[in-house]
């Protein structure tokens, strides 16, 4: 595996239409496993998720994460890391507009009016990363 700098991250990973998978602690010491739309920024990964959603309690509790972005057919590609999540209600509007548009496109859908309209009880999850990991199995599954 290789490190990665946030730089590198958005690079790699900025135009592809897989989610996030985010990996955090619950308060009873559980982990726990949540995939969410994402769009990178400025070398930060933000997703957008309603305020009473579980996820924010807990990254509220324990801010910090492991984190995959990666997809599910061969050959296996992608990054994982850790982070440091912080929950920011003063941009999710506009984080939630990115993920439309990067998730579903310019074309009204069913989906993004429905998003739009609980808007206002949005948050970003704004995370920092601070390992960065590339995997890419190309060459050794090149025959799959």
């Amino acid at each position: 595996m290789q490190k990665l700098s946030p730089d590198e991250l958005d690079s790699m990973v900025y135009d592809e239409k897989i989610p996030i998978r985010i990996a955090f602690v619950k308060p009873d010491g559980i982990p726990n496993v949540v995939s969410l739309w994402h769009v990178i920024l400025n070398g930060k990964i933000y997703c957008a998720t309603q305020k009473s959603a579980k996820i924010v309690s807990f990254l509220k509790n324990n801010p910090r994460c492991g984190f995959e972005i990666a997809s599910d057919k061969p050959p296996y590609r992608g990054v994982r890391g850790e982070g440091h999540v912080n929950i920011v209600e003063e941009n999710a509007v506009d984080i939630l507009e990115l993920l439309i548009e990067k998730y579903l496109g310019k074309k009204e859908s069913a989906l993004s009016k429905f998003l739009r309209d609980k808007s206002a009880s949005e948050v970003s999850l704004e995370i920092t990363p601070q390992k960065i990991l590339h995997f890419n199995y190309s060459k050794r599954m090149r025959d799959i």
